[in-house]
This record gives C-alpha cells, structure tokens and sequence, in this order.
C-alpha cells in the first residue's frame, strides 16, 4: 500500500496500453502495440460514441482484447469487446497518466471477502506515468458518460436521438426527452405536401413536467427540428467567425472569460509575495517565542495564546495564497482552452449537418427555456453551452 501510494505499479498485469518499464518495475509506460487501442477507444468516446456501439466496431476491426498470441482455438472469444469492458478502460485513471491505490477494501485481517470502493471515493495519485489520453481528454470522456442518459422504454420513436445527453431543462435542470408523434399523424407537410422526415414529427420536452405534471414544472416544448436548425446555424456562424479573423475572435471569447478568471496580474503577484514574507516572518517570531518561552522569559499560558494567534493568521494566509494560485493558474490555463475550442470549431466551418461527433467535440450542453408570450408572439430562448468557452454572447456592433 505504501509503495501504491508513491506512485508505484504493484498490481500483476498492467492494463491494456501500458507495459511495465523494464529499468523499474514499478513504472509504467506505453506499450507501442496496444497503446493505439486505448487512444481509438478514447477518440470514438469523446464522439459520442457509446460503450456498445464501440465494443461492436472493434469487433468489426477484428481489434484483439489482449496482449496473448491468437492461436486461441476460437478466435471469436478473442475479439469478444463487451461494453462492461470499454466501460472499465474509460473510466480508468490510469490511462492519464495517474496511479490508482486500490479499488477494493478487505473487509478484515484473515477475511476472503474484500468491499468495491465507490468510484468517488478512489484515491488517485496524479502524474505517475506517461499518459496515453491528456488528463483534459479524460476529464471531457467522464463527463459525456456521466451526462447520457438511460435508455427510456415505451417510446418508439424513429428519430434518431443526436441531442442525447446534453439537452436540459433551464427551469428545473432535468434533461428532456425527446417524443414522437402519434400514430395515425399524416405523414406529409400540410403546407407543401412533402414527404416528413422523423426529426418533422419528433419534439423535445421537460423530464419533470412528463413525470409529475404542470405543477412541478412546465413542458419547455421545442420541436427536434427547430433545435436541429438553431444549433446548426449556430455553429456556423461561429466557424465563419473564427476562420475569417481567429485573433479577433481570441479576443472576443478572452475578454468574456476574462471576468469569469482573471484579476490584474502584477496586484496578484504582490499580494502573493506579501502573503509568503509575513508566513516566514511568523515562521521566526514562533522561533522567537519558543526560545523565551525555554529561557524562562515568557510563561507556558501565554506562549500557548500568542502562538494561537499567529497559528490562526498563518492559516488565512495560507488558504488565501491557494486561492490566488487557483486563479492565476486558471487565467494560465484560459489560452489553451480558448485555442483548443477555436481549432475545434474552424474544422466545421464547412459544416452541413449535424452528427454526435460535431455535438460532443463542440457543446457541453443546451439549456432550453420556457415558452413566453411577448407581445402576442411566442418566444423561447434557448442557450447553448460549449466546451471549454461556456456561452458565447451575439456579437454587438
């Protein structure tokens, strides 16, 4: 346990993607062969593809499961992905580069039986290894799982989902379901006699309004296709945006976030600096205080209240020093994620249509508002979420 908790392999094989390092057996490094099956695993995720749908392509691939020859008798066992199996590889930490301690705890000394630690109570070691997947990746991959839902029964509806997992009630917060038509609905537009399309017959609506009534919330009502057309035309426009001028678009989503992350710096750093002298000051008065205290010049009671005084100050300080290291290193961290989503979103500027792999590399998530009524006409606002950048206002002449 404790040569686990310095960041040292003791488990018996590593998982797939990794060999031990043979100049120290505790470290871990990539495996040149199976390494690439863990990077196309993580890449089909962050594409919203799920566990299923990518343990069957792997299949297809004919990617093996293991390290082991395949002179295996049948060779469909050793291309058997289940989705428990791609699941167990996503959600491992080791993959970024981090150590995890343990996943089960024995229950006692001499006892056989052990406890499955919850994934929120792990102990992970950061930075151990060489990482196959950027801690950034994972990070994104854990919250597209975390966001999908589960799988609804008793609606048979031909649509094919594409907002699954990212479209949410602004009002309650409760994602919303996506509904079909009733049978019997005719099929042609009545209007201009063409033939519908299943995203023509399918709407969106409130989770908790579909549970419990209109008391608990209202329906939030968007029609699939509306949703599909705003989005779209959204990220076009801001592909336009980005791949006419990148700089002044930098500048754009920058000075945004800027107010979100940023303090003046040079004010930041001299408060930090003040903060670290007057540590080392108390640092020696304590020195002080204990040498008088030997000596004889100052008594035990009043030694015990005046170091509790400094102990106290020492404490805020501190805490407020990491607080201003978390924003600095926030306001570090802002180019990179402003570049990373502009580079995203350039790649789509050509964009035609909608699929999972444009939603899940570009929107975190869409919060849809309640229908109102201003003057006579309905109104409904709908706010889209994206990775790395959060909102993007309308840009103001």
């Amino acid at each position: 346990m404790t040569r686990s908790r310095q960041g040292k392999f003791c488990g018996g094989q590593p998982p797939l993607g990794l060999m031990r390092d043979p100049e120290d057996k505790g470290h871990l490094i990539r495996d040149p062969e199976t390494a690439p099956v863990i990077r196309k695993i993580y890449d089909m995720a962050l594409d919203g593809w799920g566990c299923m749908r990518i343990a069957k392509q792997l299949m297809d691939d004919k990617v093996p499961i293991t390290r082991v020859k395949s002179n295996t008798e049948c060779d469909v066992n050793y291309y058997s992905w289940g989705s428990a199996r791609i699941s167990h590889i996503l959600r491992n930490p080791f993959y970024k580069g981090a150590h995890l301690v343990c996943r089960t705890h024995q229950k006692g000394i001499r006892s056989n039986t052990y406890d499955i630690i919850p994934r929120e109570d792990w102990e992970i070691i950061e930075d151990c290894h060489e990482a196959i997947i950027s801690p950034e990746e994972w990070e994104q991959v854990q919250e597209i799982i975390d966001r999908r839902p589960t799988i609804m029964k008793g609606n048979s509806c031909p649509f094919y989902n594409l907002f699954h997992g990212i479209i949410y009630c602004e009002t309650c917060g409760k994602s919303m379901q996506v509904r079909y038509e009733k049978v019997g609905r005719t099929g042609k537009n009545r209007f201009t006699g063409e033939q519908r399309e299943p995203i023509d017959k399918a709407y969106y609506i409130c989770q908790t309004y579909n549970r419990l009534g209109k008391n608990a919330c209202t329906s939030h009502k968007i029609e699939a296709r509306d949703l599909y057309n705003l989005v779209l035309k959204d990220i076009q426009e801001l592909a336009k945006t980005a791949l006419k001028d990148a700089d002044a678009f930098y500048q754009r989503l920058s000075s945004r976030m800027e107010r979100r992350y940023l303090l003046d710096a040079s004010q930041t750093q001299k408060e930090c600096q003040r903060l670290e002298s007057r540590n080392r000051e108390i640092d020696e008065v304590f020195l002080s205080l204990y040498t008088d205290k030997a000596k004889g010049i100052l008594t035990e009671q009043r030694f015990m209240k005046l170091t509790a005084t400094l102990e106290q100050e020492q404490e805020a300080n501190q805490k407020r020093l990491q607080d201003l290291l978390l924003m600095m290193r926030h306001s570090d961290e802002q180019e990179n994620e402003v570049r990373t989503f502009i580079k995203e979103i350039r790649y789509y500027a050509a964009i035609k249509e909608l699929d999972e792999v444009v939603l899940n590399r570009l929107i975190s998530k869409i919060l849809v508002g309640e229908v109102k009524k201003i003057d006579g006409q309905k109104v409904q606002e709908v706010r889209i979420v994206y990775n790395f950048v959060g909102e993007i206002p309308e840009i103001t002449e």
